[in-house]
């Protein structure tokens, strides 16, 4: 998703950001959410009741470091305000394009994406880790041949898989989302951190095969590169009997091409 910042700096995103967007039907139509980057990651599970606790942990090693509210845009005087308050609170102003409103759907989908690239943006402008910080400046600053991969096997290296995983996701949503825009540039990007996450995860996650279908035209790339995913998630908590189901879907797939 591309955010276009009409208050503050892209490179530098303040933390929390008024997001609007426009109605496809009528530009006019403006609708607005508040996207939050918290500065101490919170562990929902910790507070959900025991019945619940299944559940919440599959939702991302229970962590939430970003959120917005509400989770669908609600309508707004103008863009003129939305400066205005922006302004008067010191939040950044980001446009994050056309959206049908009477879609509830979608607009709940596009507010997430928005708020995970924000997130993205916030996490490669600031970061949260200091010694990562050093040893990028060390081969920045240094005289070695710099390479790209090796500032995302820094970033990598010391997570745990939960959170790799967490990552894969996301990305693996950046990169559908370059490829069928056509945006080369960022697929590549994308790709590579991808596969920089996959050497520091199991070999029988089969990053490799995500990548390969993520980068796919064919009209079943999605939900098949979706049941890749499902799949790591399930290598990694053990759960063999969804497994087993995820993995005849892909095959079923794989003989209909």
């Amino acid at each position: 998703m591309q955010l276009d910042f009409e208050r503050g700096d892209a490179d530098r995103p303040c933390g929390h950001a008024i997001v609007y967007f426009r109605d496809s039907t009528d530009n006019e139509k403006v609708g607005v959410t508040y996207v939050v980057i918290l500065p101490v990651p919170l562990d929902i599970g910790k507070y959900m009741p025991p019945f619940l606790a299944g559940q919440v942990a599959e939702m991302s090693a229970n962590v939430i470091s970003s959120f917005a509210f509400p989770p669908a845009p609600e309508p707004f005087d103008s863009i003129d305000e939305a400066e205005r308050v922006a302004t008067a609170r010191g939040d950044d102003l980001v446009y994050a394009g056309l959206l049908d409103f009477n879609d509830a759907f979608e607009m709940m989908e596009r507010v997430n994406e928005a708020s995970t690239e924000y997130g993205r943006m916030y996490s490669e402008a600031h970061g949260d880790d200091a010694e990562l910080d050093a040893a990028i400046e060390g081969f920045l600053g240094g005289d070695a041949d710099f390479e790209e991969d090796d500032v995302y096997d820094l970033m990598y290296g010391g997570m745990e898989e939960a959170d790799l995983l967490t990552e894969l996701s996301t990305q693996i949503g950046r990169l559908r989302f370059s490829v069928e825009g056509g945006d080369s540039s960022t697929a590549s990007e994308t790709e590579a951190k991808i596969r920089a996450i996959g050497r520091f995860l199991p070999s029988n996650r089969e990053v490799s095969k995500i990548v390969a279908v993520a980068t796919s035209t064919s009209p079943r790339a999605s939900q098949l590169v979706q049941l890749y995913v499902d799949r790591a998630y399930c290598l990694y908590r053990e759960d063999y009997l969804r497994l087993k189901k995820i993995e005849e879907d892909i095959a079923g797939i794989n003989a209909d091409d």
